[in-house]
């Protein structure tokens, strides 16, 4: 293994709030047969080389072409398929858990494999042109999977996709997009990886007609105090705790939150990312509302407390039980926003379906990332 490449790799995008934000994305490097991927839970920004979980490479490929039962639901499919994903973990390697992606890693014939989710790619990933932009703008250089559902599913029908596109072109692809979700990039050097997201990236800032506007503003502290003490009072009432509220506001927040109408194109989440960190839709309140009644009709209906309140011209509040919690979802509300400003550029945002935002809030999978 070259734990030095790999890890550099990993942290440098990992510090990269334009390409991973808190636990997200993954790598990988492969040798003698072994894949190197990222455990879960692990964050990219200060992983190190006993963080990266041995693999069988051969189990993995021989699972993606295993046929589950069609009678198998969701989570049945998911539960067997993770037990035989454990299976390929090399001895000494019990008790690490792989990212849930370490499959497709296994798929791609070169060493180092890169997975992020850069706001500036899922504008396009999200976007509703995002699709016919793509094959303006990549040709036959990359390849476009589909939005499925995570997990097995998304694994086999990645290996059906590149097995054809080797076919047609000679070689697997080194350029993947997934639709609102995020790319892969796949090389035998870092030097490499680094060439073809430099690529990818100078090919679609060429495109985009807008970027985010993250500029200061003034606000009323008397309001936010005001409206923090409040939710952490509503959560009191319910038997919830809140240690952590965080209001956030600027130029491009505020461009969204002016009303109910503007704030339409950021209620729901994008990315299975944002739904594991902000949860899959948010609140929107006016400062003089009853925020209590609000709070609480949110809370019926979706059977937990937002982590988003959305606040008409004025901003929004993160809150949690933790303060790391409370971060996380800040920073991730913050992506989406700027997900949602490129993908203008790509015929408006085509959000996350409810299927899907369910599938992801019930899989064990992201609950064990998140809770990590």
């Amino acid at each position: 293994m070259k734990p030095d490449d790999l890890v550099e790799m990993s942290n440098r995008y990992g510090k990269n709030e334009e390409y991973v934000l808190a636990g997200g994305g993954n790598t990988s490097f492969k040798e003698n047969g072994v894949l190197y991927v990222k455990g879960s839970g692990s964050q990219l920004s200060d992983i190190k080389p006993e963080q990266f979980v041995a693999m069988d490479i051969g189990k993995l490929l021989e699972m993606i072409v295993r046929e589950y039962p069609a009678s198998m639901s969701d989570s049945e499919r998911e539960k067997n398929a993770l037990a035989d994903m454990m299976a390929a973990r090399l001895p000494g390697e019990e008790e690490k858990r792989p990212s849930v992606e370490a499959t497709i890693h296994a798929m791609f014939p070169y060493k180092f494999v890169l997975h992020v989710h850069p706001p500036l790619i899922n504008g396009m990933t999200c976007g509703k042109t995002g699709e016919d932009v793509f094959k303006d703008l990549f040709v036959e250089k990359a390849v476009w999977i589909d939005l499925i559902k995570p997990g097995l599913i998304l694994a086999q029908t990645c290996n059906r996709v590149f097995t054809e596109y080797a076919k047609k072109t000679g070689k697997y692809p080194d350029i993947v997009i997934l639709q609102n979700h995020g790319i892969f990039v796949a090389a035998d050097t870092v030097e490499e990886i680094d060439k073809i997201m430099e690529f990818v990236v100078n090919k679609l800032n060429n495109h985009v007609k807008e970027v985010p506007c993250f500029d200061s503003v003034k606000y009323d502290k008397v309001l936010v105090d005001s409206i923090t003490q409040k939710l952490k009072q509503i959560c009191s009432n319910s038997g919830d705790e809140i240690a952590a509220v965080l209001f956030c506001t600027n130029k491009q927040v505020l461009e969204f939150l002016s009303n109910k109408e503007s704030f339409g194109p950021i209620s729901t989440s994008f990315t299975p990312d944002h739904i594991v960190y902000c949860k899959d839709e948010f609140l929107f309140i006016e400062p003089d509302s009853d925020i209590e009644k609000e709070f609480n009709a949110y809370k019926t209906k979706n059977g937990y407390n937002p982590k988003i309140a959305a606040v008409s011209g004025l901003g929004f509040f993160a809150f949690s039980e933790n303060q790391r919690d409370a971060e996380r979802a800040k920073i991730l509300f913050l992506d989406l926003i700027k997900v949602a400003v490129y993908a203008k550029s790509f015929g408006g945002i085509n959000p996350l379906p409810g299927e899907f935002t369910d599938f992801i809030l019930n899989w064990e999978a992201e609950a064990y990332r998140s809770k990590v």
